[in-house]
């Protein structure tokens, strides 16, 4: 089923701060989890909460570069791009709502770039990829859920 711009839009929103089906927002789930469990891992995690936010908003810039039609622009699966090594440990709740103020932004620039393109450009080929902007943009809703979840857990299996 071919989406068109605004029905992406309206998803990208719903998922990041609105009202999902699913549950909890990305935006409200980040704000209702204390600094406290931020920078601490599961006995057997790979990943902080901190990490895995960093990784979405890196994801993020990555959309962002391919909207603009960045064709150089890459990230390589498992690298530091994808996942940062030196990860900033947050220990207030305003280092927090910096953190979360940066992912607002990429939503931001992401809905403001797509709001600018016609439903065409859906089926266009990602710049310097063998997919269409369509599959891209699913990709990162589907990649936010995903973390989030990942997120949740974490925190639930902490407090």
């Amino acid at each position: 089923m071919k989406t068109n711009i605004e029905e992406s839009i309206i998803k990208l929103e719903e998922v990041f701060d609105g009202e999902p089906w699913f549950g909890t927002s990305i935006i409200k789930s980040l704000k209702q989890i204390p600094v406290k469990f931020w920078n601490k891992k599961l006995e057997k995690g790979s990943h902080t909460i901190a990490a895995l936010v960093y990784h979405s908003i890196d994801w993020r810039r990555f959309v962002i570069e391919k909207i603009k039609n960045n064709r150089a622009f890459t990230i390589e699966l498992n690298s530091e791009q994808d996942w940062r090594k030196n990860i900033v440990i947050l220990y207030t709740e305003k280092e927090k709502e910096k953190v979360i103020n940066e992912l607002v932004e990429t939503q931001n620039v992401i809905c403001a770039l797509l709001a600018e393109k016609p439903d065409s450009w859906l089926q266009e080929q990602v710049s310097g990829a063998s997919y269409i902007n369509e599959y891209m943009i699913q990709g990162v809703l589907q990649h936010d859920v995903y973390h989030l979840g990942q997120i949740n857990m974490i925190h639930s299996r902490l407090k």
